[in-house]
């Protein structure tokens, strides 16, 4: 049995963090395509827009946070969730 090393332990933490960030980006592409159908793409104010995205962040956040991911890769998902879905709206 091979002990984990530095090298590949640093690689799993990478690696883990570019899986948060693509799936932060697909949640929050996601969440964009729901509000604006709940919305509309006309009516689209910023404060609602907001308050949809926190609510979307907030339970993602929850729920990587029972899953005892590390602070660094819920910090990627949280921003590219909400890269993902300021560009979508946008």
């Amino acid at each position: 049995m091979r002990f984990p090393t530095f090298k590949r332990a640093r690689a799993d933490i990478t690696a883990r963090i570019q899986r948060a960030r693509r799936d932060g980006y697909r949640r929050g592409a996601g969440e964009a395509e729901l509000f604006k159908r709940a919305v509309g793409v006309v009516l689209i104010e910023r404060p609602q827009a907001i308050d949809w995205l926190n609510k979307a962040i907030d339970s993602g956040r929850a729920q990587l946070e029972s899953q005892h991911a590390l602070e660094r890769e819920i910090e990627a998902w949280d921003m590219s969730c909400r890269i993902g879905f300021l560009v979508a709206v946008v």
